[in-house]
């Protein structure tokens, strides 16, 4: 027999997170490849399960049989336009056929301009998505509202009691879900990730006096805090004031990017409404440089695209061309898999800046009391290379806002 409070519990968690997670295939031209990467990253923010990569199947009629079954068990299949995927000898045109006799939603997806009668039937009768140019925000912006319109009617068959709901939702949402024992999911559905606790340099004489420092395990965001989550913020607070920039974001074409324009106190007051806290500078560069010293959170190999997003000119707004959706440059984790610790936005942490620590204080060391600076790290969306490094340090007044600037949270981890 199911419990009436297993059932309570399902429709909160939709409350607290404000986004149902689908199971999703995308289909894509091996020509393909980078932009559908892209998208990728883009929905696995979400949270939602996406079956992308293909390149490690077994050939052959097990080939065949895998992707069948993973298509018949998704919710949506995400086809990608190009002259490469509707080819006549193509293998996504089978993947579409598998959708339609599966009646697996179809999102068509046009990566460039083609003529109608170079398309398979089942795309002539439905209507494609088309970019502004932001092509991952896009496409996890429609999923987003796919995604809410599936949660809407399934929310409508559950007949639950208001008032036993609010008050079961009140007190999931004021609580912090382990899913494991080295992560966990925040009030707002950010993913954390567990940093362990241990001893680690901090500094490297050219930034910062280099020592050896001690910091307890600690939880820190995997991702900058986005649009979308920021959004729910607004809503749910009602008197937070919008960060700058904040009327040239969609929250639905700008879902996973980072949200900027926030000073200080927009962070602090964001991450305790979560229930968590801005990171200490420690923590911080402890995330980044692991126990090994390393120049930048993926190694001492010098940044490219591949690791962070930098060094770029925005001809837009900053959401538009500025910076990245979280999570797009896997291959610049840090050791711990923390995202984006370098480039795409400075993050405020929550110590007061000062040259170094005082030397005594070598355990979960933290700024002075007060000060005139709060400290910033990481290296922005249009920052030279030099300023993503590990140890790489900035500072400015608590109000200050500036469009490269964000954040993410931390908590303690309970004994």
């Amino acid at each position: 027999m199911t419990s009436p409070i297993g059932g309570l519990l399902l429709v909160c968690s939709y409350r607290v997170k404000s986004r149902e997670v689908m199971k999703i295939f995308l289909s894509y031209a091996s020509q393909d490849a980078e932009p559908a990467k892209s998208i990728y990253f883009a929905l696995r923010d979400q949270g939602h399960t996406v079956f992308y990569d293909r390149a490690d199947l077994p050939a052959g009629d097990e080939f065949h049989n895998r992707i069948r079954a993973a298509i018949e068990a998704s919710q949506l299949l995400i086809f990608l336009i190009s002259a490469n995927a509707v080819d006549a000898g193509s293998y996504t045109l089978t993947e579409l056929d598998i959708a339609e006799k599966a009646s697996v939603k179809l999102l068509p997806v046009a990566l460039g301009k083609l003529a109608l009668d170079q398309l398979p039937a089942a795309l002539k009768a439905v209507t494609f998505l088309e970019t502004d140019g932001n092509l991952p925000a896009t496409v996890a912006a429609a999923v987003y509202r796919i995604a809410a319109d599936w949660r809407r009617r399934r929310v409508k068959r559950m007949i639950v009691t208001a008032a036993v709901v609010a008050a079961t939702c009140a007190a999931l949402y004021y609580g912090l879900k382990a899913q494991a024992s080295n992560q966990l999911v925040g009030n707002d559905g950010a993913p954390a990730v567990m940093i362990p606790a241990g001893t680690f340099i901090w500094g490297d004489d050219s930034e910062s006096p280099r020592r050896e420092l001690f910091v307890d395990a600690f939880y820190l965001d995997k991702h900058e805090v986005t649009v979308a989550r920021y959004g729910d913020f607004l809503k749910a607070t009602g008197n937070a004031k919008p960060p700058e920039e904040w009327e040239t974001a969609d929250l639905k074409m700008h879902a996973g990017l980072p949200v900027v324009g926030v000073d200080w106190q927009d962070a602090n007051s964001y991450c305790q409404w979560a229930g968590r806290r801005l990171p200490t500078d420690a923590e911080w560069e402890r995330a980044a440089r692991g126990t090994d010293e390393r120049k930048y959170p993926w190694g001492n190999e010098p940044p490219s695209a591949e690791h962070a997003r930098f060094a770029k000119n925005h001809q837009h707004s900053v959401y538009q061309d500025g910076v990245a959706v979280v999570g797009a440059h896997p291959k610049g984790a840090s050791p711990f898999g923390v995202d984006d610790l370098s480039g795409n936005v400075w993050e405020w942490v929550a110590d007061w800046f000062t040259e170094s620590f005082p030397r005594a204080d070598t355990r979960n060391p933290r700024g002075p009391a007060s000060g005139t600076d709060k400290v910033l790290r990481g290296g922005g969306w249009y920052d030279p290379p030099e300023r993503l490094t590990s140890t790489k340090r900035m500072h400015a007044l608590p109000e200050h806002r500036d469009d490269s600037i964000g954040f993410r949270c931390a908590s303690a981890v309970k004994k």
